[in-house]
């Protein structure tokens, strides 16, 4: 479903996508909007009279519950052996791609804000690079300070394998 193509020597290292919990508003408003109507309309014996549309109205629902699931499917940051990318969709057909090397990136960073994102241990990665006052902002991460870790030890892999490179062609 989610293909993206490494560059020659490239190796993906770790792919980070936001946490479940971000799932959690969703689904409880699948589930209010399906119940709630089903509810009352099996208790008042209704189900007879209105069942096209309530058969109509659960199938938008469910539509608007996989549109969802798949918008967090799909975004995605990856971590590769030369690259930080981020993938970022804002619906099915509006896709944002951000790509950093390694080598570029001068400071990162996270945040949490909220009782909900420290007790379920998610927040925002904030990836700042060379050249750029601008930061790229990875929503929702789980576990940020990990992510972090590892994106540091990646870069300093790559900054370590680009000085070697560039003392051995000199």
């Amino acid at each position: 479903m989610f293909k993206f193509d490494l560059h020659h020597n490239e190796n993906l290292v770790e792919m980070f996508r936001k946490s479940e919990m971000v799932l959690a508003k969703p689904v409880l408003a699948i589930f209010v909007f399906i119940y709630i109507p089903w509810y009352f309309l099996i208790k008042y014996e209704l189900v007879a009279d209105y069942k096209n549309i309530l058969l109509a109205w659960t199938t938008l629902v469910l539509i608007f519950g996989i549109h969802r699931y798949l918008l967090w499917l799909l975004n995605v940051c990856l971590l590769t052996s030369q690259r930080f990318v981020m993938v970022e969709y804002k619906s099915l057909f509006k896709k944002k791609v951000v790509e950093i090397h390694l080598d570029k990136i001068s400071n990162i960073s996270y945040s949490t804000s909220g009782i909900f994102s420290s007790l379920f241990g998610f927040g925002d990665l904030h990836v700042q690079f060379s050249g750029s006052s601008e930061m790229i902002i990875a929503k929702n991460i789980s576990q940020p300070s990990k992510v972090k870790d590892k994106i540091w030890k990646a870069a300093k892999a790559a900054t370590h394998k680009s000085v070697h490179s560039v003392v051995a062609m000199e």
